[in-house]
């Protein structure tokens, strides 16, 4: 008896482990995800963008530890579908299929306790600072915001200014319109038959 509370014990303590230490690996490989940090960055997440790719993440690590058999199509979908819903964005650079791959790859690995062989393949990639952290701050950058798409719409507006200025023969309009008005005087000094005619003198 004494035995099979030691042996359940031990595989309770192992998969106290094998959670711990898969959470870390899930970790790992959202935080190398360049189009999640995109996606946060530029707003597409809205200003909590940081704290639901986080939500995210937790909800991969309970989905993968919840469910035995996952297949990488199923998690694939899982994963296409929550940055549809919370990014509004396709990443059709292959980079999920990788992750899903990798993620139930892992989680097979972290149950045979292969963690030197996870730990010697995750070293490879590329050092980074972990961002999905609350206390780290994210420099949001949203792409709608373009200072100077605005800035563009300001010489916009300013253009159909001087264009209605040259309409009025206001004198404020550019060089070229005080010219026109210019000849218009003097035409109107020396030769005006009608109103609405110029004449335009040649030497």
């Amino acid at each position: 008896m004494s035995n099979g509370k030691a042996a359940h014990a031990m595989a309770a303590a192992q998969q106290t482990d094998f959670q711990k230490n898969f959470r870390v690996i899930v970790e790992k490989i959202f935080n190398h995800w360049q189009n999640l940090r995109l996606a946060v960055e530029h707003g597409m997440g809205g200003r909590n963008g940081q704290q639901v790719a986080i939500e995210i993440m937790d909800y991969t690590y309970q989905y993968c530890v919840s469910n035995e058999n996952i297949t990488q199509g199923e998690l694939q979908e899982v994963l296409e579908e929550l940055m549809d819903q919370e990014f509004n964005t396709l990443c059709d650079d292959d980079s999920i299929p990788e992750i899903c791959r990798n993620l139930l790859r892992y989680k097979l690995l972290a149950q045979q306790n292969q963690y030197p062989q996870i730990e010697a393949e995750l070293s490879k990639l590329p050092a980074g600072k972990e961002w999905l952290r609350p206390d780290v701050k994210i420099t949001y950058t949203p792409v709608d915001g373009d200072s100077s798409s605005d800035e563009d719409m300001d010489d916009d507006e300013s253009d159909d200014d001087e264009m209605g200025q040259n309409d009025e023969d206001t004198p404020s309009g550019s060089g070229r319109m005080t010219r026109s008005q210019t000849r218009k005087q003097q035409a109107d000094e020396f030769v005006e038959p009608e109103e609405g005619w110029t004449t335009v003198r040649r030497k």
